[in-house]
């Protein structure tokens, strides 16, 4: 016999959940403080709903709340997320290759995952420059994929009728004047990259800033990218090429038969003489 009593409560603890995530995702960059207004608003919900939902969030450290009685995310979301990036299987491949390549370049180096289902990408890693970059993604900034080193190696790293499939789904943003907005133009991009073993951008994704990336698979399946990225001033194209092939060296040394093929691996004495 089915009790319905039993099945009603099952949806409405649902129900709570999902609201619950709504109301931590309505923050965002953009709006990292909410007032409860704003709050409610953003997630859907009747003030009275989103008031209980975020006093419970506050008491549990997911959320936490200035003086003024504005909300922000709480250190718990902190902790978590450290330990998802940690256990990582795409960090636990790349930490070697993202070690060494902090060490050799001294550029930031950035570890990216891709999500497959909504076509985003998400920085799960970054080793910081000696000098960091006066902007930069930081580690949890999601972004939608696209153009940038990032987005092209990881559409390379994908068999070329899923990426006719994928690109002209995808919502380009001219972010700089220098971005590729044109779905064409992202395809022959990407195809490039592949013959190329990584991809690169100058000024693409952020105005002044250059870089490399080259796809990682995890068990097959393309699961991101690493890259190397700094201020295109010391990142002429020369450069730019010299860093793609470390970059893929030091994937292939530290985790052989863990990514797509690569050419054969250079043997550079220094970083200066690449």
């Amino acid at each position: 016999m089915i009790d319905l009593d039993d099945d009603s409560d099952r949806r409405r603890g649902v129900r709570s959940v999902a609201r619950a995530l709504d109301i931590l995702t309505a923050f965002s960059t953009a709006h990292p403080r909410l007032h409860l207004s704003q709050l409610a608003e953003a997630a859907g919900l009747p003030r009275p709903s989103a008031h209980r939902i975020a006093v419970t969030l506050v008491e549990r450290g997911f959320l936490r709340q200035d003086p003024d009685g504005a909300y922000l995310l709480g250190i718990r979301l902190l902790e978590l997320g450290n330990q998802v990036s940690e256990s990582s299987a795409l960090t636990h491949l790349t930490q070697p290759a993202a070690d060494e390549l902090a060490r050799i370049t001294g550029e930031t180096v950035l570890t990216a995952e891709v999500d497959w289902s909504d076509c985003t990408l998400i920085i799960t890693g970054k080793r910081q420059a000696a000098h960091p970059l006066a902007v930069s993604s930081p580690v949890g900034r999601r972004s939608v994929l696209g153009g940038g080193c990032i987005g092209k190696a990881a559409l390379s790293g994908l068999p070329p009728e899923r990426v006719a499939e994928i690109v002209p789904r995808l919502r380009l943003t001219r972010r700089t004047p220098r971005a590729i907005v044109d779905h064409q133009e992202l395809c022959a991009e990407v195809e490039v990259s592949r013959a190329r073993g990584y991809a690169i951008e100058s000024g693409e994704y952020l105005v002044g800033v250059a870089g490399v990336a080259v796809p990682v698979t995890v068990d097959g399946r393309v699961a991101g990218a690493l890259a190397v990225i700094g201020p295109a001033s010391r990142f002429m194209r020369r450069q730019l090429d010299r860093t793609g092939q470390l970059v893929r060296q030091q994937l292939t040394s530290a985790s052989p038969g863990e990514r797509r093929p690569v050419a054969t691996a250079i043997e550079p004495e220094g970083w200066e003489h690449l």
